[in-house]
């Protein structure tokens, strides 16, 4: 049977077994209707076929007549207008692209189809604040933009009492994406809608980046004062700029601006922002300091004291008040120094007393051991910063200082670290693989053998794993500079050691149960040094100590008996060495110990997991004061955590003194309740529909668990003001002072 297709359109593409007929000649010649299919093209054409159909009582061969998609799509589009600049071929490429789509929302399907996202991202069976910023970062291709507009009507006669369709309707999303991302001068979205919820768009970062470089720098850092940096988006990038910046600048430095940005930075960026501030010149210890008053003077006042002279602000020796304070603590281990050494080693300040634990814990886990030589207290911190960055690791508890074991070498040190005896004992050899022999269910390998560790590892051979490295240790007897040496090699030997250490761990069968305990023998002498001329004879010379005894006045004694020691040692009361492996161009020395600055006696030692539960942080805030006035907030902080608290800030919605983060000057201890009371410059006023007296508080506490990871915790439903004030009256100059 035949069949006839009319196309007066001329726009449909004939299908391939019909015989297609164009033109008057064509149709007198073939349309005969001796063929199985025709397809009649043109106005003309299509009307003498129906006609000559008609009389001849045929009509019932035409299967179809195409329509012209004009109408089709003004119905589609409707109310909008077809673009003039369409013809009726663009009109049919997009008509019969619609058709394409096997869905009941073809609209929708080709917006999906042409910007690389899901169809159901266009179906919107309600707003959010989260499909309005994905929906501004879509660029549709300007060939299509009608589609969005026909998109953008419909959702505004399905949600047109949503407060969200208004910013759907806008003629230029890319400018309310700027203002919402806070660059333009309209920012009434974030104050409606908060902060973007999203990562900025990549083709804004450069936009943003160049914006908030430009603010810091413009106000000298002070916007960063003002700034609620949670609240604010992209708060990770504005941190990141204005490290940099403040880098760069340290004049604009402040405790303030690096607390604001510290939880974005992580430890190790936030402790070079803090090396930068001029510490407060320490108070000198005093000879009769308890050990526990001692160690926290060195580690909490003299070294941060003594890396900004050395490190930061390159002092003179000549000039270096850090000398004179060290002076102090040489005075407190001569004379305290004989009692330490009596206490049992699990309860000694001296450095053995972390063996101790160590053996306790290897009863429970299975523990890599990690021992530095030659990591003072400053380089274990940076260590564990460099550990704890994107939480590889987690600390248990604070780093614990501790005495090195006297002298400060490691023959003798690291001996007594590992055999928890004095090196007096008659059992002491100038090595340390001997004092390991005394560790029970351990294997000790060192830099040479570091694949040994990891195949006995795998086989879990033991309970405990000691990697004893010198890599840092060589690193400062090789040095020539010291700034090379503290700014960058330093660094980088750390971050190597680090690496191993995740190594290590990434070939433990179990490392989730697995502990990482650091520990050293002794730190090291910082800045350079000179080199003690004329060095007594009766001698004999090791760094900046010497077996023997003299009566030079520039040496301490240590007689053998009274400080543990297998002879009698004479050391350097200043920071002089007597010799050394090698030597800078101007003749000074680096990387020096043996002797009794607190850089070279404190030590640290450290507990790490990969995996740690950490416990709620409380804060509750309380106050009662007029409105108006300044008062005292009190707040309390209860920590149920093993490990301490730091860089507090406090950040209070209701309180102006509060909205931008007010740092706390504390420290939280392990398991340790605090209550303080800060003063508050004004009370606010009572809404004037408010009924009764009590302001409700929200807000959030941000913190570092011991200068590592950062956290933060909403303040307690139980937080509130008192305000004592019967009304507020909203006239000027008030009727509330009356009251």
């Amino acid at each position: 049977m035949n069949k006839i297709i009319l196309d007066p359109t001329e726009l449909y593409q004939p299908l391939t077994d019909y015989l297609v007929i164009t033109n008057e000649v064509e149709w007198l010649q073939s349309f005969t209707l001796e063929a199985n299919a025709y397809w009649i093209k043109g106005k003309r054409l299509c009307a003498w076929t129906k006609e000559w159909l008609r009389v001849r009582n045929k009509s019932d061969l035409i299967i179809e007549i195409k329509q012209h998609p004009r109408p089709k799509l003004e119905a589609i589009f409707a109310p909008l207008s077809i673009p003039n600049n369409w013809d009726n071929q663009h009109i049919f490429k997009m008509i019969t692209q619609l058709d394409s789509y096997a869905s009941n929302h073809p609209i929708e399907s080709l917006l999906a189809d042409v910007t690389n996202t899901e169809e159901n991202f266009w179906l919107l069976d309600n707003l959010s604040v989260e499909n309005l910023a994905q929906w501004l970062c879509i660029e549709v291709p300007e060939d299509y933009q009608i589609f969005e507009d026909v998109w953008k009507y419909k959702n505004s006669q399905n949600h047109d009492n949503d407060n969200l369709i208004s910013y759907y309707q806008s003629e230029n999303k890319h400018q309310v994406l700027i203002n919402w991302l806070g660059l333009g001068s309209d920012l009434d979205i974030i104050n409606i809608l908060g902060k973007y919820p999203l990562n900025i768009p990549d083709v804004y970062l450069k936009e943003f980046s160049d914006f908030w470089r430009q603010k810091i720098y413009q106000t000298e850092a002070k916007i960063l004062d003002e700034l609620i940096l949670y609240q604010q988006t992209g708060n990770e990038i504005i941190a990141f700029i204005a490290y940099n910046i403040l880098l760069d600048k340290p004049i604009w430095i402040t405790p303030k601006r690096i607390n604001k940005i510290s939880s974005y930075l992580g430890g190790q960026k936030t402790s070079q922002l803090q090396q930068k501030l001029s510490p407060i010149q320490p108070l000198t210890l005093s000879i009769d300091a308890s050990p526990q008053d001692a160690l926290e003077w060195v580690t909490e006042s003299y070294l941060p004291f003594r890396r900004w002279e050395t490190t930061i602000n390159y002092t003179p020796k000549e000039e270096q008040m850090s000398e004179q304070l060290a002076d102090d603590f040489v005075n407190w281990m001569l004379k305290n120094y004989p009692e330490l050494k009596i206490d049992n080693v699990d309860k000694s300040f001296l450095n053995y007393n972390g063996t101790s634990q160590l053996v306790k814990l290897a009863q429970e886990s299975i523990v890599i051991w990690v021992v530095v030589d030659g990591l003072g207290w400053l380089d274990h911190q940076e260590l564990v910063t460099i550990l704890t960055q994107n939480n590889q690791l987690l600390l248990e508890t604070d780093i614990t200082p501790r005495f090195s074991i006297l002298p400060t070498k490691t023959e003798y040190a690291k001996w007594s670290i590992y055999s928890q005896l004095l090196p007096q004992h008659p059992s002491w050899k100038p090595n340390a693989k001997s004092g390991f022999s005394m560790v029970k269910s351990g294997n000790r390998y060192t830099d040479q053998n570091k694949h040994e560790l990891i195949q006995d590892l795998k086989e879990n051979k033991y309970q405990i794993y000691c990697w004893d490295t010198d890599q840092l240790d060589e690193l400062y007897h090789q040095e020539k500079d010291w700034k090379t040496l503290y700014q960058v090699e330093r660094i980088s030997r750390l971050e190597g050691i680090a690496r191993n250490i995740q190594h290590f761990l990434d070939h433990c069968p179990n490392s989730k149960k697995l502990k990482v305990v650091i520990s050293s023998d002794h730190g090291q002498i910082m800045g350079d040094v000179q080199k003690l001329s004329n060095c007594p004879e009766e001698l004999e010379s090791k760094g900046r100590m010497a077996i023997g005894k003299t009566d030079d006045s520039r040496f301490v004694f240590l007689d053998a008996r009274r400080f543990g020691l297998p002879h009698d040692i004479s050391i350097v009361r200043n920071s002089d060495c007597i010799s050394a492996f090698n030597y800078t161009k101007d003749k000074q020395i680096i990387g020096s110990h043996g002797g009794l600055f607190p850089e070279e006696v404190v030590v640290g030692f450290s507990v790490l997991s990969q995996s740690l539960q950490r416990y709620p942080v409380i804060v509750t805030c309380s106050g009662e004061g007029k409105a108006k006035r300044p008062g005292e907030l009190t707040i309390t902080i209860h920590n149920h955590n093993p490990v301490s608290l730091t860089n507090l800030c406090l950040y209070i919605n209701q309180l102006n003194d509060f909205k931008t983060g007010k740092m706390l000057d504390i420290t939280i201890k392990p398991n340790d309740q605090v209550t303080q009371k800060i003063s508050i410059s004004e009370y606010p006023d009572l809404a004037p529909d408010k009924n009764e007296n009590k302001i409700e508080l929200s807000g959030q506490l941000t913190f570092s668990f011991s200068n590592t990871d950062s956290s933060q915790s909403n303040l307690d439903p139980q937080s509130y003001i008192i305000i004592k004030q019967i009304f507020s009256s909203g006239i000027q100059g008030g009727l509330d002072d009356f009251f």
